[in-house]
């Protein structure tokens, strides 16, 4: 349980890291983007206002300008030299005009052919290959101006900055990865020692509890013998038993938890252990005129712990014959699906809300507080069920498909 309690702390520290993280590294990459597409737009409109000609325009260096970063005007008398565009003015759908002496890449043929490809858009702003381009037309003149901006560079600077920062991103997230395991291990340090105090004083106590219990239960048996059998002595007896079921299933269950990694795992037939623990309980269920079947598929093996595996049998099927009606039904399932082994416990019952059913596995827990007293269930047997599946790896849970009956479906 600590161990769990500990992973699910790690990975939510982990987990929130990444997320302030990436959201920074996010908005650092959206704002780049958004400053790259806004210096662009403004170059392109400069030139398509100049008459296809970036003007030598000085940069904005007012106070106002400093605060507001994506208003100012990014041009200086170096940008010229330092901007790649061509420009192809019209009138109508003729062209009049194609200028490339500011791009060595684009031909006169070059620039025309992108200029048929706009010609067709809508103006504005658009991309083309690796072109920005800012298409404007002036319908009263029916004159055009098409003027493509060299945006690969931008966009080669704009994928390398997404890539190293996230990069970086993953590689801080990773380092910090382990001062956060261990400043985890030291918060959980108070939990262990009360975890370990409370199995220490169950052990304690289930150990000091069966010398009082044993002399109880002598003793009954000796005013039975002198005094003869009487309501009061049986009573006495029973509630003994009870207390030393109750005592017992607490031990067990304290030394399951925590215990995961010390597991004895041996391969074992499955099949037999699940078939001869479960027809123990086959008489019983007969004298109750209950329905009674095994489906076990033969000879499957798992790795593992044979006793813990019959006593999670010996919990379900015991559980099983507590809460079926009259004339009910059970019925123990084994089979494998692929990899996986599948042991399913159905049985009917008087009636179950589906809301319980997750808090089964609950210690103490009872779905039915005065069946359980008559059927003498502590709410203790499915939480030890639940420690052994998971210290085989295998998850358990409960379901009703008509509120009658319930089924018990285990994975190992």
């Amino acid at each position: 349980m600590l161990k769990r309690l500990q992973r699910k702390f790690v990975a939510i520290a982990i987990l929130a890291l990444f997320t302030v993280v990436f959201v920074e590294l996010f908005s650092v990459n959206v704002v780049n983007v958004y400053q790259r597409d806004s210096d662009s737009k403004s170059l392109l409109y400069l030139i398509a206002q100049n008459d296809g000609v970036l003007p030598n325009t000085a940069r904005d260096d007012s106070f106002g300008a400093f605060w507001n970063p994506f208003g100012r005007t990014t041009v200086t008398v170096e940008t010229p030299y330092a901007t790649r565009y061509f420009v192809v003015k019209l009138h109508g759908n003729v062209v009049t005009d194609i200028s490339t002496k500011n791009i060595a890449s684009v031909s006169d043929q070059t620039a025309f052919e992108y200029a048929a490809k706009v010609y067709g858009e809508e103006p504005g702003y658009g991309f083309l290959d690796i072109y920005r381009y800012y298409y404007v037309k002036d319908a009263a003149t029916g004159n055009a101006i098409m003027v493509f901006l060299d945006f690969e560079r931008e966009l080669e600077e704009t994928f390398a900055l997404a890539s190293i920062s996230f990069l970086v991103g993953v590689i801080f997230v990773i380092l910090l990865s382990f001062p956060v395991y261990l400043l985890t291990r030291s918060a959980l340090a108070p939990v262990r020692r009360s975890i370990e105090q409370q199995k220490q004083f169950i052990t304690d106590a289930g150990h000091e509890l069966k010398t009082p219990l044993a002399i109880i239960s002598a003793d009954a048996d000796v005013l039975e013998m002198c005094e003869g059998e009487n309501e009061w002595v049986s009573s006495i007896k029973s509630q003994t038993v009870r207390m030393n079921t109750l005592v017992r299933n607490l031990v067990s269950l304290s030394k399951l938890d925590e215990m995961a990694s010390d597991i004895e795992h041996v391969e074992f037939n499955i099949s037999e252990a699940v078939l001869d623990t479960a027809l123990n309980f086959e008489p019983m269920a007969k004298s109750r005129q209950l329905s009674f079947t095994l489906d076990v598929a033969p000879d499957l093996t798992l790795k593992g712990n044979e006793g813990e595996i019959r006593q999670l049998v010996s919990i379900l099927c015991d559980n099983a014959l507590k809460y079926t009606n009259e004339q009910g039904e059970i019925k123990i399932s084994l089979y494998k699906s692929g990899k996986t082994l599948t042991l399913d416990a159905y049985n009917t019952c008087d009636g179950i809300e589906k809301e319980k059913l997750p808090h089964l596995f609950d210690r103490f827990y009872r779905a039915d507080p005065a069946r359980a007293r008559e059927t003498g269930g502590y709410g203790i047997g499915l939480s030890i069920a639940k420690a052994i599946v998971e210290r085989h790896k295998g998850k358990i849970s409960a379901s009703s498909a008509d509120g009658k009956s319930i089924l018990f479906h285990i994975t190992l």
